[in-house]
């Protein structure tokens, strides 16, 4: 192998700085992500704590083990009993 080429192949391990950048950006994109993810799970956990207090504020079904589509069900037939 020529000087001229090991520089080459030197180049292409990322000893410049050019693919620590990629690095970098690929590591911004892991950051963002992990917090979108937690903002994910935080609003997961909103939606289920106020389906909870949906289903604690509902005679019927207080303390019960109940779905959201029965939450929602049950919460109708409590505000309009005759529809």
């Amino acid at each position: 192998m020529s000087d001229d080429d090991q520089e080459l192949d030197m180049d292409s391990d990322g000893e410049d700085g050019w693919d620590d950048g990629m690095q970098d950006m690929a590591g911004g994109t892991a950051v963002k992500r992990a917090h979108h993810n937690a903002l994910e799970r935080k609003r997961r956990v909103h939606i289920k704590d106020s389906f909870h207090g949906l289903r604690d504020s509902i005679p019927a079904i207080q303390g019960d083990k109940a779905s959201r589509a029965v939450i929602l069900t049950k919460l109708q037939n409590t505000l309009r009993p005759n529809a």
